[in-house]
């Protein structure tokens, strides 16, 4: 079946580039329009002439078409693919240092104060969009991948009415920690002492290549919310033995380096967590205080946006490579898929497949928390679009830790649409890093005066931040 796919943001290096490869090389969607969107003309234009000459050299049939005016490419659409941020890294480490004034450590991206105003500034790009989704595109539906993904999917279905599916791949990460843990008994190639940093990571993608290579001998069943779902069960895929007993024997004596701060959630509440140390920290309030040491006795790594940047320029030296014939084509074949084009592909040709991982609203998937906000569950996917896995109850305390950060973000997303200064001090206060209302209102009020220019919806006739 034929498709009109809309990439928004398609100029981004590392996430055009792997939705690119992947949705020109799939078989299913061979013949289907691919409309590529940028605000960056020259990145655009690199990534469209990407695009036609891998399709030329493929034979996938699609037609290209490329346009820094969105509306322009919108009308019609039946997959509308959002990937957007608001200049990343330097942005990150500035949300980073208004926190770390006040004593909080952390780098926020879906949680924490961080997590509020990441959530402001994207959800500013992000309404206009919707609205014109809205308007010229009203069947499509929205694969989400921008950040925090659970907020942003949120404010499209509760705010616009937007069928809309949040993707994101951290569910590879919980294959990471099992391949490591039963490496021997999967036939795995596991560095010895492998622990998880992010210079090896930039350096070597130990993440794709290990977790790959263990979901291919393994099924994990998570459920939560994004970067805070928890394993269910884990089965081998060609037995159904269950692994879980052996899983939690071998890590009680593995390495211990290896993802302490997951160990000891896993400890404490009973069932073990996907996302790894360095995204459970955002939601948590034990390892963020400057003073109490958590991130030293956990071992937690600060985000390397200079390794970031300089990774994202690599990417942009291979895409011109490729462009002027100095690359093989060959190498976008190997690029780690977001799964863009599986998720499409499974709808348009009503396979009944399953993904593992999807941000849908809750329609009794997940007992035990909040009706229409957001959860990550597995999911079937046909014509008729998304269906979401019944899972149960989770275990009533990991509930309520999801539970409040649903609320946390459910507040953000109204601040951000309202502007209202009233409930984005509340979403700040509510937040488990925020011990203090005077710390609340000064977070606020120095966000909106540092990014100012980012959250226009917070100014107009507002007027001071509450109670000061």
């Amino acid at each position: 079946m034929m498709s009109k796919i809309v990439v928004i943001g398609a100029g981004s290096a590392s996430f055009g580039l792997s939705t690119l490869g992947a949705m020109l090389r799939e078989p299913a969607l061979r013949g289907s329009e691919l409309c590529l969107v940028d605000k960056d003309a020259e990145a655009l234009e690199w990534v469209t002439r990407l695009a036609e000459q891998a399709n030329e050299a493929w034979e996938s049939g699609f037609t290209v078409s490329s346009s820094t005016r969105r509306r322009e490419m919108l009308g019609g659409a039946d997959f509308v693919i959002t990937a957007l941020a608001v200049d990343r890294e330097r942005m990150w480490e500035l949300d980073r240092r208004i926190a770390l004034r006040h004593g909080i450590l952390h780098y926020g991206e879906n949680g924490g104060p961080g997590g509020f105003f990441h959530t402001a500034r994207n959800a500013a790009l992000f309404m206009p969009l919707l609205e014109d989704i809205r308007e010229l595109a009203p069947g499509a539906l929205l694969l989400n991948f921008t950040n925090p993904v659970p907020r942003l999917s949120l404010l499209a279905t509760r705010h616009y009415g937007i069928r809309t599916v949040g993707v994101c791949h951290q569910i590879i990460f919980g294959y990471l920690q099992v391949g490591v843990v039963l490496g021997d008994k999967l036939g795995l190639d596991v560095p010895p002492h492998y622990t998880f940093t992010w210079e090896d990571e930039f350096a070597h993608g130990r993440t794709y290549a290990l977790g790959g290579a263990a979901a291919r001998k393994v099924k994990i069943k998570a459920a939560g919310i994004n970067h805070f779902t928890w394993i269910l069960s884990l089965t081998d895929r060609e037995t159904g033995e269950d692994l879980y007993p052996l899983f939690r024997e071998r890590l009680a004596r593995h390495n211990p380096s290896f993802e302490p701060f997951s160990r000891d959630l896993w400890r404490t509440f009973g069932l073990y967590p996907v996302s790894g140390d360095n995204h459970l920290i955002e939601y948590l309030p034990y390892t963020h205080h400057l003073h109490r040491g958590g991130w030293e006795r956990y071992h937690i790594q600060m985000y390397p946006f200079h390794l970031a940047t300089q990774e994202r320029e690599k990417m942009w030296q291979m895409v011109r490579g490729m462009v002027e014939g100095k690359v093989s084509l060959e190498s976008l074949k190997t690029v780690p898929s977001e799964r863009a084009e599986a998720i499409i592909a499974a709808i348009t040709g009503n396979s009944g497949a399953c993904e593992e991982a999807v941000n849908v609203p809750n329609k009794g998937y997940i007992d035990n928390l909040p009706e229409g906000g957001i959860v990550e569950v597995p999911a079937t996917l046909d014509a008729q679009g998304i269906h979401g896995e019944k899972v149960g109850a989770l275990p009533e305390a990991i509930a309520e830790l999801c539970r409040r950060e649903m609320a946390v973000a459910s507040l953000a997303v109204e601040a951000a649409v309202s502007g209202s200064r009233e409930i984005a001090l509340q979403a700040l206060a509510l937040d488990p890093m925020v011990d203090d209302l005077e710390v609340a209102r000064s977070l606020l009020r120095e966000f909106l005066e540092e990014e100012k220019k980012y959250i226009p919806q917070f100014f107009g006739e507002k007027g001071k931040v509450p109670g000061e």
